[in-house]
């Protein structure tokens, strides 16, 4: 059985590319592309803001081992995501495709919180 990896290692060769300064040669994003991702980000802002004080309040009612790196480590990867996004303003799906993985992680802290 053969596999293609002909599309993985044009992801691969083109992702250095894509979270890159721009220079004065790059078009500038349209205002509605940087409108939408600055407006999922400031939601994904206060879902966090209101996901750390559950996890704040968490951290104080009891002590369980998991809790505070799990929380830290999913919290991590949202901010990353999230400011990868905006690293990644020039490419046309890239933003919210890193948007959506930063929901995710949003979601994925309102559980952990809500136990």
């Amino acid at each position: 059985m053969s596999v293609d990896v002909s599309r993985a290692k044009r992801i691969v060769r083109e992702l250095p590319g894509a979270f890159r300064l721009p220079t004065e040669a790059d078009p500038r994003p349209a205002n509605r592309h940087i409108a939408a991702v600055c407006a999922w980000a400031a939601l994904l802002g206060l879902g966090g803001m209101a996901v750390a004080l559950r996890a704040f309040v968490g951290l104080i009612a009891q002590y369980r081992a998991w809790y505070a790196p799990t929380v830290i480590t999913v919290g991590l990867v949202g901010l990353a995501c999230t400011i990868a996004a905006f690293a990644s303003i020039h490419r046309r799906r890239l933003p919210f495709a890193l948007l959506g993985v930063a929901s995710a992680s949003l979601l994925i802290g309102w559980v952990i919180t809500g136990i």
